[in-house]
């Protein structure tokens, strides 16, 4: 039985970000599907790099809530990623969470200089939002998005699919639009 995995990213629940992240858990529970959903500001995750845990300097200390989120990553077979963006970028937590759990050996390593994804046979999406309008996106390529499904998950092996929106400063006009994502990302992730 596949198993769904989704990284909740946003210390705030009563906005845009908490509105999809109920309507994928209710679209999950509609289908029967095996899910949990990691709150890295409800659990207090610490994002924080440690010295012992930078593999570039040789140093390759993984502790046991990362080893744990790696083996629920492996075992799941598809992500779902939901933050907002700040400054054209994901929040620190998620990009200490990627920096601490997304290490060499574990989701990439390299063979003759090339990179290679370990986490093959994957399916990961991301959903963010902004306040800055939708036509800033298609000025900015939407790096918060691209830095986390290109540079991070398809470098990984998985394949991607990412879900924005901007303008994101009223839930109630957006509410419709977010249950159409919703679908969408659950209809992918299926």
């Amino acid at each position: 039985m596949s198993k769904y995995l989704i990284i909740y990213a946003n210390p705030r629940h009563d906005g845009h970000g908490g509105y999809l992240l109920e309507q994928v858990e209710k679209g999950f529970e509609n289908y029967g599907a095996d899910f949990e959903t990691i709150d890295l500001y409800r659990i207090g995750y610490d994002p924080v790099l440690k010295e012992t845990e930078l593999y570039s300097t040789g140093n390759r200390h993984i502790d046991a809530q990362n080893l744990l989120f790696q083996e629920k990553i492996k075992t799941a077979s598809s992500l779902l990623f939901i933050y907002p963006t700040w400054w054209q970028a994901p929040p620190a937590m998620l990009k200490g969470f990627i920096d601490r759990v997304f290490t060499s050996g574990f989701s990439f390593t390299y063979a003759y200089g090339l990179p290679v994804g370990l986490l093959k046979n994957k399916k990961a999406a991301a959903f963010t939002s902004s306040g800055s309008p939708s036509f800033y996106q298609f000025f900015t390529g939407n790096p918060a998005l691209k830095v986390l499904l290109k540079y991070t998950l398809a470098f990984s092996g998985m394949r991607t699919r990412g879900y924005a929106l901007g303008r994101a400063s009223s839930l109630e006009t957006n509410k419709k639009e977010l249950e159409d994502i919703a679908k969408r990302i659950v209809k992918y992730l299926l």
